[in-house]
């Protein structure tokens, strides 16, 4: 496993880069609202989504917030990238889904995308329709020349391909959010943001859902000493997403959702902070990325 970007604070065993690898980049890293200040450069500003690509070029995405806008303007510049995708939504907030109304390759006829997401009221297609309100934005969905179908997710698992299949657990969260366990071959990320745990414990299906991940992307916007005043929020602290690494034998915990109001120095030491309870810890930086051995 190796991660590029921040090599100086953390390190990984080398791999040989023949081997096949999964890569793992975080297109956006902050929670609730974007952050483009000057103190937030080394961490980043833009909102939830992560690119997952698996060592055959195939495209996960996770989440769409203002973070998407830059995964798409890649793709588009990216001479290979694939021309399908599945977007994984764990639940519809702002943050988590304003980069859909700018996707450069939605506008692209020759690209194809799958839309994930739970079903609550309104379902996917109905939520992504209201955004698209002419009140609210210019741009209807008749004029996304992608193929683009909305789907909600199944009620055990997506299976994707042969190599890849995606469980879920919903956790804690105003109006609910998901937790993704994402199994290529033999590799287990596991995506568990936006998630609150009860006051008194951890939540056992979170960590039943990250048992054994190679990667667990965390919710840890709040530290145990900010968390009572944020009760109800629908977030974790640094330390529970800790306790959840080392309960279900995590390989590598990635903090991530970082509240927008902290600052590049205050992340730092968070992350430090983190490091000294469970060593493979790493803040989610935004451009950051890590590849982990394919397993097939």
């Amino acid at each position: 496993m190796f991660c590029k970007r921040g090599l100086d604070r953390i390190n990984f065993p080398t791999i040989q880069m023949e081997e096949q690898t999964h890569k793992i980049k975080f297109w956006g890293v902050r929670g609730s609202f974007p952050s483009p200040r000057k103190d937030t450069i080394v961490f980043g500003g833009h909102t939830s989504c992560v690119e997952i690509r698996t060592a055959k070029n195939e495209l996960i995405v996770l989440d769409m917030g203002t973070g998407f806008l830059d995964l798409g303007s890649s793709l588009m510049n990216e001479p290979n990238s694939p021309k399908d995708a599945h977007i994984i939504v764990s639940h519809f907030h702002w943050d988590h889904l304003f980069g859909f109304l700018g996707f450069a390759p939605f506008f692209d006829p020759d690209r194809a995308f799958h839309i994930y997401g739970k079903d609550d009221k309104m379902t996917p297609e109905e939520i992504i329709n209201y955004i698209q309100n002419p009140t609210f934005w210019p741009v209807s969905m008749d004029m996304l020349n992608a193929k683009i179908d909305m789907h909600t997710f199944p009620n055990d698992e997506l299976i994707i391909s042969d190599d890849i299949k995606i469980k879920f657990t919903l956790h804690g969260h105003p109006n609910g959010a998901n937790s993704y366990r994402i199994e290529i071959g033999g590799s287990v990320i596991v995506y568990s943001t936006d998630c609150e745990h009860p006051t008194t414990h951890l939540n056992h299906h979170v960590i039943e859902n990250a048992q054994d991940a190679d990667i667990l992307i965390h919710d840890a916007q709040y530290t145990d000493e900010e968390l009572p005043a944020h009760k109800g929020w629908g977030h974790s602290s640094w330390q529970q997403a800790v306790e959840v690494a080392k309960t279900a034998n995590v390989k590598q915990l990635i903090l991530y959702h970082h509240d927008p109001a902290r600052n590049d120095d205050e992340m730092y030491k968070l992350e430090t902070d983190a490091q000294g309870e469970f060593p493979n810890t790493l803040a989610a930086r935004q451009g950051m990325e890590i590849h982990i051995p394919a397993s097939y």
